[in-house]
């Protein structure tokens, strides 16, 4: 059954309410206000699809209410229609320069009336759904990128509490190029379908771009009520996103997470530190959900208790455990996983000496390294690694303060060389002099062949 439009009507005069009441209720739900304050107040709680406004009041009158509904956010797109027993051209030249859609004269003729808000209505309709339109994602249907923000903006001017959570499908692309375009289109709906499933009236699910969404919640959560939420997806994901046809793929998904106000009060901010989270969980075998400020405690606690002899050991390890479905060697890493994959194939065909170097940065000052300063201080060493390596040669993160390198086909005394090259191009840009590269060297050629 169709849900009536709720109209409210506004005049200061009864007999007026009970006339209009009469022509409009078998048609439309209506509510009633005897002032322009009045009908302010009632606007605070509901937002009817349509107002019938008396120009002359007592007090405030139509105008004056009208600027106020304009005024407002929440009321601005509320169609307004004046009741008037003024004809005059001035008067409804004003009206509708102030943001009124039509002027109704009193008393009024029902048939006449009862068009004019119909045809009104019809256009508000056609409006909104133009403007849903250009809001939501023409692939999944729902909200996209846009539109999040602004909802998050409109949130937040209030200081308000929320949860930001973005969700990344895991290896999309391998999956669209192995199964097609259809197949990866029809996979990026079925999670809309799971996210938009799984949030609340006054939550959002977003598509922000490619295989990259987000949900905000509206409200304070606590931290296990967001992990049995994430859960949940994660659970829905392996079940519902399987396809029976494609029985090898494993469907998964990656979350990162931030918190509102704790990590930001705008959706740039937590954006980047959900995304700072959800980019750890990538590191770290997918999969999975982590905090924003989880990663920013790992972070400090890491680089302050390190070993880099164990970090050798487990990264030897690491190379030497190898996957029992295919003899490929199995990580920890993505990233390290295709480099020691390229190690495999090219020492199989040649007598190559294969040196690997663990680069760890270390900071020795009186306070704990901030986050920021760490990200920038890793960003120099990428670029030293980079400006430093010969052609052929690899490197891939291994830690928030860790790179590691393959260096093929070298002696001991080349990569020490190398190792050398790079410490002394990263101390020429690191400006803090709390901060040291070190480096651990070590031939795994014997153990690769």
């Amino acid at each position: 059954m169709e849900t009536k439009k709720h109209i409210l009507i506004v005049d200061d005069v009864t007999t007026n309410l009970k006339v209009a009441g009469d022509v409009l209720k078998d048609k439309y739900q209506l509510s009633m206000a005897k002032s322009g304050a009045q009908a302010l107040e009632f606007l605070k709680k509901a937002k009817p699809d349509l107002i019938l406004l008396d120009v002359r009041m007592p007090g405030m009158d139509g105008y004056e209410t009208l600027e106020h509904i304009k005024s407002n956010v929440e009321t601005s797109n509320i169609p307004v229609v004046f009741l008037t027993v003024d004809d005059k051209r001035e008067s409804e030249i004003k009206g509708l320069k102030m943001g009124a859609m039509d002027f109704i004269l009193k008393p009024f003729e029902p048939d006449i009336m009862l068009s004019r808000i119909e045809k009104i209505l019809q256009i508000e309709d056609l409006r909104k759904n133009l403007s849903n339109s250009a809001k939501k994602d023409p692939l999944t249907n729902i909200w996209n990128r846009k539109y999040l923000e602004d909802d998050m903006e409109r949130y937040f001017i209030n200081k308000n509490r929320g949860v930001f959570i973005i969700f990344d499908v895991d290896n999309f692309k391998k999956a669209n190029d192995t199964y097609g375009h259809v197949f990866g289109d029809n996979l990026l709906c079925k999670f809309a379908r799971i996210l938009e499933n799984k949030v609340g009236p006054k939550d959002i699910a977003a598509r922000l771009g490619g295989d990259e969404f987000a949900v905000f919640l509206k409200g304070d959560y606590t931290d296990e009520e967001i992990n049995t939420y994430c859960e949940m997806i994660l659970i829905e994901v392996h079940r519902d996103m399987k396809d029976e046809q494609e029985a090898s793929y494993n469907p998964t998904v990656s979350i990162g997470i931030s918190v509102a106000p704790e990590d930001g009060t705008d959706m740039l901010t937590l954006y980047n530190r959900a995304d700072k989270a959800l980019y750890f969980v990538k590191q770290n075998g997918k999969d999975f959900y982590h905090y924003y400020k989880q990663r920013e405690e790992y972070l400090n606690s890491t680089i302050d208790n390190f070993n880099s002899e164990q970090d050798m050991n487990r990264l030897e390890n690491i190379i030497k455990e190898k996957d029992l479905d295919n003899g490929a060697l199995r990580v920890e890493y993505e990233g390290f996983k295709n480099i020691v994959h390229f190690v495999q194939r090219t020492i199989s065909r040649s007598n190559q000496n294969v040196w690997i170097i663990l680069l760890t940065l270390t900071h020795t000052g009186p306070e704990k390294l901030a986050t920021e300063e760490l990200e920038v201080a890793m960003n120099e060493v990428e670029r030293a690694i980079v400006v430093s390596l010969r052609k052929g040669d690899v490197t891939t993160l291994y830690s928030s303060f860790q790179y590691v390198t393959l260096l093929m086909d070298a002696s001991e005394e080349d990569a020490r060389e190398i190792a050398k090259r790079i410490i002394t191009t990263w101390q020429d840009v690191s400006n803090d002099r709390h901060m040291s590269l070190t480096y651990n060297l070590k031939n795994i050629e014997a153990e690769l062949k």
